[in-house]
């Protein structure tokens, strides 16, 4: 079930979570907001009286709460953080919810982020929205709430989300999801809405995009691999994210599958085969299973003229063993990486910083890193 896809025509004081109250509202499977009390008016006194009770605005989106505003009276409080909106919006801007609670699109959202991040940050964030995974840490007291009044096989029911589990089988913060954005929309931003709140950020952060993705392993091999090397990435572009591949019948009969997916894929030119880069994040794929699954994969693809290039999270982490990668890709599509030189070199010492902290407002761990 989604998190709610209906529009609002809204006054000037409203219940509406933005910004970063609107970014973790999206990134919480909606079990957890079905099995909780809704979250108290903080558009009036007597609600925002009741706050610091609330396992939602406490536990989920965090106090103070970050809340849209179309007029101009100033509210003062250490609950909630206005945010005044005077200027054109996007289409559907503002999204009802069956939890009694109003958020701004996840595009406006991003519009909203955007305006406060730098935009690599951004770009993750673009990355998370139009891909299939998020991050959610529920705590001890979240899970006794949602395991005490719903029962685990309706989960399915409530939505599709679901949580990945590390190699010991315990479950993690990353989560897989449906998309929550599509390109087209923001494109359509960038197009059509020119003096918008945000739209030069997200124009700028999108550089950094390539396609969907699926971890966040993927969304930061991609920026490093395809960015142009003028903001520090290698410049290796035309790759498509996520491309599925139809396998032939000796390729079926090695894997057993119709068809695959590549992570990082380069379609096949006069000057190099199709070349796939497969992200081997140790949390999924390290279960023996999932590895010999993997195993036959590659083969079937190979088999049918494709290279694959599998690669770990150190690969891109570390920067001498990113360099070998370099030159391997490189050598393999054929192409010649630009000669360093001193601002080449500070590009890059800047992109890989920005990649390498946290993900933007995952708050406690630094998510994202070897999945």
């Amino acid at each position: 079930m989604p998190h709610g896809q209906t529009s609002l025509i809204l006054s000037a004081m409203t219940k509406v979570l933005c910004d970063i109250s609107a970014l973790r509202y999206y990134r919480t499977p909606p079990r957890y907001l079905y099995a909780l009390p809704p979250i108290p008016d903080f558009d009036t006194p007597y609600g925002r009286a009741r706050l610091r009770q609330s396992p939602v605005a406490t536990g989920i989106i965090h106090i103070p709460i970050h809340a849209l505003s179309f007029g101009r009276d100033r509210l003062t409080s250490t609950l909630v953080k206005q945010h005044l909106w005077t200027k054109d919006m996007p289409a559907e801007a503002i999204v009802d919810t069956p939890f009694d609670v109003s958020v701004t699109s996840p595009l406006l959202t991003l519009l909203m982020l955007s305006t406060h991040l730098d935009p690599i940050s951004t770009a993750l964030l673009i990355y998370e929205f139009t891909g299939s995974f998020s991050f959610y840490s529920p705590n001890i007291k979240m899970d006794d709430a949602i395991y005490q009044s719903v029962i685990q096989s309706e989960f399915k029911r409530l939505d599709s989300w679901q949580c990945i589990t590390d190699t010991q089988g315990k479950p993690s913060d990353l989560w897989t999801r449906p998309p929550l954005l599509e390109f087209d929309d923001i494109r359509y931003i960038l197009n059509a809405g020119k003096g918008m709140r945000g739209r030069n950020q997200l124009a700028k952060a999108m550089r950094y995009v390539t396609g969907k993705v699926a971890s966040p392993f993927e969304a930061k091999a991609s920026i490093l691999i395809g960015s142009p090397q003028r903001l520090g990435g290698l410049g290796l572009g035309g790759l498509k994210n996520n491309l599925e591949i139809k396998l032939d019948d000796s390729a079926r009969r090695i894997c057993g599958l119709k068809k695959a997916y590549g992570d990082i894929v380069w379609e096949e030119t006069p000057d190099h085969p199709m070349v796939i880069v497969e992200c081997q994040g140790e949390m999924v794929h390290d279960s023996r299973g999932r590895a010999q699954a993997d195993d036959d994969r590659a083969l079937a693809l190979e088999s049918m003229g494709i290279e694959v290039i599998r690669i770990s999270y150190k690969q891109i982490s570390d920067r001498a063993r990113f360099e070998l990668l370099a030159q391997r890709l490189s050598n393999t599509l054929n192409t010649k990486l630009p000669s360093p030189t001193p601002r080449l070199a500070r590009k890059q010492s800047e992109m890989r910083d920005a990649l390498f902290r946290a993900w933007p407002y995952h708050e406690n761990r630094p998510s994202g890193t070897n999945r």
